[in-house]
Order: C-alpha cells, then structure tokens, then sequence
C-alpha cells in the first residue's frame, strides 16, 4: 500500500468508493472527487505545489487516441471483423490502461482539461452507471459503453454499433454523438460542422434582434475543418461570451465573426463593435465569468480579448488581454494572471480570439 493511501483509514477510503459511485453528485463535487481519488490511486501525480501546464498540444495528443491507438481506438471505430470482438477483454484492457489517460489530467507539467478527461471516461467507463456526458447540443447524455455490456455478452454475433439501447436507438448514434464531442468532422452529420455549430451556437444565444456578420471565409473555412478538440468547451465559453455581449447591447447590436487559417492552427474572431472594457485590474485576476471560462479552455485553445479601453469614464485607448497561452499554468488549483498590454490605439470594439491548434 503507498505512502498516501496508507494515511487514510479503511473508513475514509470506503466513504470515497461510496460517494464516488454510490451517489448523485453535482458536477462540481464530481469533478473535486474524481481528483481525490485519483490522487490516491496514483501517488506518482499526487506531488503537492505542483505546476499543471497550459497545452492545447497535450489535448490534441489525448483526443486523437482514440483515433490512432488501438488501445483506446475502437471505442469511437468500427470493429476490425477479422479479429473476434470480445468486450469483457475490452474491459479488462481499459482498466489496465486508464492510466494513459489519468495521467495527462492529473499529472504536472503540460496536462489535459480535467472536464474533458470527465467526458471521455464517462462515454467509454465500462463501470459507469450515472455520469454523464455532454453533447454538442448542450444536453446530457447517460448512454455510454456500460450501455451495452449486458447485451453485447448476450449477442456477442451482433456487431456492437448495431445493438439496440432500450430508447431504441442504435449504439452507434451514440458513438457519433461522441465523436462529435471531441473532434470537428466533416464525415458525420452536417450539423456538426465547425460552421454550423459555431452559427447555430451565436443565432442561439444571441437575440433576433443583434445583427450577426459572418465573413465569407467563416463558411469557406469553417465547413470543411478538420480538427481534434474539445468541442463543448468551445460552445460552452461561446455561450459566456454571448452573455457577455448582451449584457452590454446598449454598446452595439451589431457582431462580427471572421475566421482565419494559419500554418498550425485556425483563429476564430468574434467582434463587439463599440464595445469596451472598464475594468483592467478584474482582467488581470478574473473571478465570476471571466475565470470560469479560462478554467473551461484551458489546455483546449488560446483565448485572447482585444478591445477600446474607458478607465472613469474617459477613453484611454486599449488594451489586450492574453488569457491563456504558453505561459498561463494552473498551481493548486490557482490559474496564473492574465497578462495585459496596453496600446494608444483603439479598434472599435471588442474581440475575442479562440486560437484552436491543428
């Protein structure tokens, strides 16, 4: 037994193994819980001031396992026919190789999101029996691999992507579903285009009222972009900004929304035309909003916010905020400062920039 189990009684580890599944948790204790336990179960990761690193290159790694590597492949693939399916073996391997994936969340130095470690384990946790997961429309999904168990041993002849779940859809809309959760495709249905769920999410969120400018190459772009991301972290930081904008729509009803392609990455640009900012010490060290959505991008993209500056009342150029890049860390749960630039400029508004890498 090692060292840090060793410091917690047979009750407090029993207490951890009911409330982690034998108990409804909000999101948020969920989410504190899974990192206890897996603290102790992996001592190697537990190392205390440790330094979690910004890199959306450790999110591209990560998500493109289950594309690449055989270990983890077929739980987004068709089966390959000629090798028998068995998925108690699957099960076994998974257990014996979730460290590949605790360990990119949990360890130090670069390190995945730990939301998007939640929503992979939840979809493919053969043990899971209440977590769920989220898909690109915002609704939470309770159908994962523990779905099928029971009914892949009773049929092992039937190919998993074709057995019925008992809402009668296929597993395999669900396997779909995912994919499009960590991945902008073209190969699956047409609203899980980069363009089409980045339109959607804006035309959603954002009153009738607001006049929305797409540039002509968000479409040329954005529709046939292929990419491995988390995806319902960008819709989810999207909704925020969205609220943002409404918040101050006595500014301008009017938004912009460009999208670029670079050598390795692509930048979405979202621009609040007379828009402003008020406030430089709250952009420095977030808190409310602000700090939830560099907590929810981070290690998926950088974000950055560029707009015209009013300090009491009195316009005093602009300023740009670098919110997360290759120098923003998280220690102890603590997100470095924001690092701000100032300018005697102005750009006539406020735009938020996702730099989403290749």
């Amino acid at each position: 037994m090692n060292q840090i189990k060793a410091t917690l009684s047979k009750e407090q580890l029993d207490f951890i193994t009911f409330m982690h599944k034998g108990t409804i948790l909000r999101p948020d204790l969920k989410e504190r819980l899974n990192e206890c336990e897996n603290k102790i179960y992996n001592p190697a990761i537990s190392k205390p001031n440790s330094t979690k690193q910004h890199s959306p290159k450790k999110m591209i790694e990560f998500l493109s396992l289950f594309s690449r590597d055989d270990r983890f492949k077929w739980f987004t693939h068709r089966w390959d026919l000629s090798v028998e399916f068995r998925i108690e073996e699957l099960k076994v391997q998974l257990t014996a190789n979730k460290h590949v994936l605790s360990q990119m969340a949990y360890g130090t130095g670069e390190t995945i999101n730990l939301r998007t470690y939640n929503q992979v384990w939840n979809f493919i946790n053969f043990d899971n029996s209440r977590y769920p997961w989220k898909n690109n429309q915002h609704e939470n999904i309770r159908y994962g691999w523990h779905s099928i168990l029971e009914q892949s041993l009773k049929n092992p002849t039937t190919p998993v992507e074709y057995i019925k779940l008992e809402n009668g859809h296929l597993f395999k809309d669900y396997i779909r579903m995912f994919k499009s959760t960590i991945e902008f495709r073209t190969d699956l249905e047409e609203k899980d285009r980069f363009s089409e769920l980045i339109w959607n999410t804006l035309r959603t969120n954002l009153p009738k009222d607001f006049n929305l400018i797409f540039k002509p190459q968000f479409d040329k772009i954005g529709y046939d972009l292929n990419i491995y991301c988390d995806v319902t972290a960008i819709l989810d930081a999207l909704v925020l900004i969205c609220n943002w904008i409404v918040k101050h729509k006595t500014n301008s009803t009017q938004i912009s929304i460009d999208l670029t392609a670079n050598k390795n990455s692509y930048e979405l640009i979202i621009l609040h035309h007379n828009s402003y900012f008020i406030n430089k010490s709250k952009l420095i060290n977030p808190s409310g909003d602000f700090a939830a959505l560099r907590n929810r991008l981070f290690s998926v993209c950088d974000f950055k916010m560029e707009g015209d500056y009013k300090h009491d009342g009195v316009k005093s150029g602009s300023l740009t905020i670098y919110a997360l890049d290759n120098t923003t860390h998280i220690i102890e749960n603590t997100i470095s400062p924001c690092h701000v630039i100032t300018s005697d400029t102005t750009l006539g508004g406020i735009k938020y920039t996702f730099t989403i890498y290749k």
